[in-house]
């Protein structure tokens, strides 16, 4: 039996949902402390207030002889706060006493709310912070699983949660204390009523428990749904322009009114369950009062000023009941964004395997070497466990070795494992089996960031900001270069033309670059390369999108760059690798031949059927 009152409780107060909030979210003493150390004065200050009262009530049906001949806490309690202040027993001075009280109540209500938001507004950049922390800490595999929109959203939408959460948990605390007061002035009235009065209660409460369970359902669905438009709604509008030459507007926007419009048969539900909840409530509470008024009056026999005082308290009782009930329903809901946000940062959290090392990394000056590298794809679950996408092997017993100064190009079909070999280098994933060692020391032995530092990296599509020219060289740098490496760097990438811009250095990129050609967004990412100043440069098909022109810039800067830097190209044109000093065919994941363009071609392999097919042009 006590244990079903207990199990009553912890579902009545919610306790298990603010137990998984706390999980979630980080909350420190002082700031409960400070909340609740609210929330206990301002019940204390209403108790008080309201216990005034009832000696304003007696005064006004029997004057002072009513509340001479009265007994109780209250009066005695009064009695000596009068003769402590040396005042007379009269109206006005009674009125004064019992707002006196009201009057600080407001004052600590001020303060509560000023704080509670303060502390929410905190718990909630914390919580956003910390799940930031773990996305940017997350591997590769986790971005394929989880689209840019949906890790915005959840980001910047569903942390917001944290704040209302606890704002409500708060409430909840306020809203516990003061039904237990009025309870509590309740029992000194009569313990009869009040027993009827908390059995009305706690029948409201189970009532409306499948209402509340429902909305708490349709939160977790709307949430859910919410944030997989936010994904679609990115993803579409970053690529706009295949959107316009499909023609494709009328469709997208349909699309789109479908998903508004399940959001808002799901809001609707949600109003209607809330609005039964108060079709029900509000009838059951106002029947409690007039239960509790029959019973007063023609089973008790109660005097005029106590049935006055019950009938104030019962009438706050039942809209604090009604006001828990709510706050009962925003826990629910916020609970549905904030196991969003745990779902996301554990997936992140699984998914980083990369620890870092002891040592920091000073550059490379003898090889790099592959012993018996491997790497498969695991499978990969969504938030629901569903299956995403299927685990594969890429890599099988590499062995490689690239002498520090040299140019190593990798070639071969697409999904042959070239990306994922060179992305095992600044430890963007990690292999499965075998040894990768530079200069003799094992790559784990590193310090990540120091490895990734010392490693210039360019891709296929430039990794540009929407910001200007100079904030783009200058991203991610330890120093602050100066006018002459910035223009240094820019001739040796081929890329003085920014000079020619109106803006100059100053020149916005727009979204990705998009203010700029390929060849030129390339040859401003590689000029932000030369300034990290590293020893070690990959380019994974850095010219595969550009034209003739800008090609024969990026080929004249990897040559002036050969033998200063250890260089590692992907590329299918003949070209860009003809002039290295090793080409490596990489076939299922395997390294079939190496040599340099004129072996290769000599040797009638791999390599030449590649050429021969124009897979190489």
């Amino acid at each position: 039996m006590f244990k079903k009152i207990l199990a009553f409780l912890a579902e009545y107060l919610r306790i298990n949902a603010i137990r998984r909030m706390l999980d979630i979210v980080e909350v420190k003493r002082s700031e409960v402390a400070g909340l609740v150390g609210f929330a206990v004065a301002f019940a204390a200050f209403e108790g008080v207030g309201l216990s005034l009262l009832l000696p304003v009530l007696q005064y006004a049906e029997g004057g002072t002889t009513a509340i001479a001949d009265s007994s109780g806490l209250i009066w005695r309690t009064l009695d000596r706060l009068l003769e402590a202040l040396q005042l007379p027993l009269t109206l006005p001075v009674l009125l004064g006493l019992a707002f006196t009280p009201i009057l600080l109540r407001q004052v600590v209500f001020f303060f509560m709310a000023w704080y509670s938001t303060v502390i929410s507004s905190r718990i909630g950049i914390r919580l956003q912070m910390r799940t930031l922390d773990t996305i940017l800490d997350a591997d590769p595999e986790f971005f394929t699983r989880n689209p840019v929109g949906r890790i915005v959203g959840i980001l910047f939408g569903q942390t917001g949660a944290a704040g209302a959460a606890i704002l409500a948990v708060i409430r909840q605390i306020s809203v516990v204390l003061l039904m237990a007061l009025y309870i509590a002035i309740l029992l000194v009235i009569s313990v009869p009523l009040t027993a009827t009065t908390l059995l009305f209660a706690i029948l409201v409460s189970m009532i409306i428990k499948a209402n509340i369970n429902k909305i708490r359902d349709y939160a977790v669905q709307a949430a859910n749904i919410s944030q997989d438009m936010m994904g679609r709604i990115v993803e579409r509008l970053s690529l706009m322009r295949l959107i316009k030459l499909r023609d494709q507007k009328q469709q997208e926007s349909a699309n789109i009114r479908k998903f508004a419009l399940v959001m808002r048969d799901i809001a609707i539900k949600q109003t209607k369950l809330g609005a039964g909840i108060e079709v029900t409530a509000d009838p059951l509470l106002m029947l409690s009062v007039f239960v509790t008024l029959y019973l007063g009056i023609a089973v008790l026999g109660m005097s005029l000023a106590q049935l006055g005082m019950l009938i104030f308290v019962l009438t706050r009782l039942n809209g604090k009941v009604k006001e828990f009930n709510g706050v009962r329903q925003a826990i629910s809901a916020n609970m549905a964004g904030l196991m969003l946000v745990k779902h996301m940062t554990d997936d992140a959290k699984r998914s980083n395997t990369i620890t870092s090392g002891p040592l920091r990394f000073e550059g490379l000056k003898d090889r790099i070497v592959f012993s018996g590298v491997g790497f498969e794809y695991p499978d990969g679950y969504d938030s629901d466990g569903n299956l995403v996408s299927a685990g594969k092997t890429v890599l099988t017993g590499v062995d490689l070795t690239i002498p520090a100064g040299s140019f190593t190009a990798l070639v071969g079909r697409s999904g042959a494992g070239k990306s994922t070999l060179v992305e095992l280098l600044p430890r963007l994933r990690d292999a499965g089996t075998g040894t990768i060692t530079f200069d003799g020391v094992d790559i784990h032995e590193f310090q990540v960031g120091s490895l990734r530092k010392g490693i210039g990296y360019l891709t296929q599509s430039a990794m540009l900001f929407n910001e200007t020219v100079r904030d783009n060289l200058s991203y991610g740098l330890d120093y602050e270069p100066s006018e002459e490496q910035i223009r240094r760097a820019l001739e040796r990438a081929y890329a003085s033309f920014v000079y020619d811009l109106p803006e100059g250095l100053e020149t916005l990129l727009g979204d990705r670059g998009v203010r700029f050609s390929g060849g030129e967004q390339q040859r401003i990412s590689l000029a932000r390369v030369l300034l990290e100043d590293s020893s070690i440069l990959i380019l994974d098909e850095p010219t595969s999108s550009l034209d003739s022109e800008s090609e024969g810039y990026i080929q004249k800067a990897l040559s002036d760059l050969h033998g200063e830097k250890t260089i590692i190209v992907i590329a299918h044109r003949l070209a860009t690798v003809i002039q290295a000093d090793q080409l490596l065919v990489v076939e299922g994941g395997q390294i079939e031949e190496r040599g340099t363009h004129a072996e290769l071609v000599a040797k009638n392999g791999a390599y030449k059927r590649l050429f021969e097919t124009q897979l190489i042009t």
